[in-house]
Parts: structure tokens; sequence; C-alpha cells
């Protein structure tokens, strides 16, 4: 147990290190994910766009974990560095997306009725105190659902990246190697996430100690600063799966 929770350490340590090498850079990188995937699927008119931003969410992750293989050469990244992929293996990372793609649908479907039944819930006002019920519910289904796909592409963006992986290779070996180190894996998320909520709450209690509700300025900075708390950690999360593949594949790594 005490090497688990030493591996976890470490994985998470060297993340928050490599995560700060180039941190404004890393923000920025973190800042266009966020808009990508978080905010585009909220604008009427672009959410059509949707569906081909998860197509390519393999080819976006090999930006970020193409830019800290660079960083932590010391090695200064341009944009033709960032895009450094393959044609054959772009081909592979658009059939990864496509899974994804098909993936998310199902997924959407199968949880389209839970969603039926808490906007009903929140028209009734007779059981309205039970919409907190159905919400936790919805997120751990959600949870649950998302394991396959996430075991699937933790490492097989990377492995066909660089290593010239099949697409059915990659995906057999990234579930082997989550697999293989799972407990270190999911302890080291858990600190990062927890890291990140502590971070989200303290930023919150010191502008609501400076009086962000009421005074609308502050609330714009207030919203600003969880944006880039959020940026922050989407990227530590690429680069924790950068270290995690280093760690997991160094047998093969030359």
């Amino acid at each position: 147990m005490k090497n688990i929770l030493n591996k976890s350490h470490l994985w998470v340590t060297q993340s928050l290190i490599l995560t700060k090498l180039n941190f404004k850079l890393t923000l920025l990188l973190g800042s266009v994910y966020i808009f990508a995937y978080l905010l585009i699927p909220t604008i009427p008119g672009l959410s059509l766009i949707s569906p081909f931003l998860i197509i390519v969410w393999p080819i976006s992750t090999m930006i970020f974990i193409n830019y800290f293989k660079l960083i932590q050469n010391s090695k200064q990244p341009g944009l033709k560095d960032l895009l450094k992929i393959d044609k054959q293996n772009i081909r592979a990372l658009t059939y990864l997306g496509l899974i994804c793609l098909f993936y998310s649908l199902l997924i959407s479907l199968i949880l389209s009725p839970d969603l039926k039944n808490i906007l009903a819930v929140a028209n009734d006002s007779d059981v309205k105190e039970n919409i907190s019920n159905y919400g936790v519910g919805i997120i751990i289904k959600f949870i649950i659902l998302a394991i396959p796909i996430l075991m699937a592409t933790w490492f097989s963006p990377i492995l066909i990246t660089y290593h010239n992986f099949g697409l059915v290779k990659a995906i057999k070996s990234s579930f082997a190697g989550v697999l293989l180190s799972i407990i270190p894996i999911l302890l080291a998320w858990i600190i990062l996430l927890g890291g990140f909520i502590s971070l989200l709450f303290v930023i919150i209690m010191i502008f609501s100690i400076l009086g962000a509700s009421e005074n609308i300025l502050m609330s714009y900075v207030l919203i600003f600063s969880c944006m880039i708390a959020l940026a922050a950690y989407i990227a530590s999360l690429f680069s924790f799966q950068f270290i995690t593949y280093k760690d997991i594949f160094k047998s093969i790594i030359k």
C-alpha cells in the first residue's frame, strides 16, 4: 500500500511540476480547451460542431501531450511541433474519435430517460426536494458508463502517435496499462480533483469576503479566477496523462 501511495504522490508531484514549467502557455492551452469543449456546445448555432470536436478529441489530446513532451525536454514549443502527427496516425486517431462520438451518443441514449425524469421532478413542486437525489444518481451512472471509454482512450492516442500502434492494439494496450496501475491512477486523480475543488472553495470564500455577491465587477473577477483554475486543472490532467504513460510504458519508450 505504501508503494501505491508513493507512486500516486510522485505522479501528482511530477504532473504539477510539468504543468508549471511554462505556466502562461499551459493556461492558454487549457483555456482554448475550455472554449472548444465546454463553451462552444452551449452557444446557439455553434453547438452543431460539437460532434466534430468529439471526433478530433484524440488529436486535441496529442496537442497537449506533444506540448508537455517538448517542455519537459526544455524545448520551446511551436505550433508545428504541437501538431506534429504522421498522416497515417491521424487516420487512426480520427477512427478513435468516431468511437468516442458513438459511445457518447450511446451514453446520451441511456441517460435520456433519467434526464426526462429529473425535468419532470423539477416541475413538480411536491417532490422538488428529491431533485438532488436524481442528480446524484445520474452523475454516478454517467461515471460508471464513462469508465470504459476513459480506459480505452487514456493511453491509446499516445500509443498510436508515438509508437505507431494500430487502433485495436492501442485500445487493448490502453486498457491493460490502466488496469495494471488502476489504484495509483485513481488515487492520483482523486488528489488532483480534491486539490482543484479546494482551490475553487478558497477562491470563492475570498471573493465572498470581498463582497463579490454585491459587486458586479468583483463577480466577473471571481468567474475569471475560477476559469483560470479550471484551465490549470484541465492542463494538469493532460500532464498527468503524459506522466503515467512515461512510467507505465517506459519499457517501449526509446
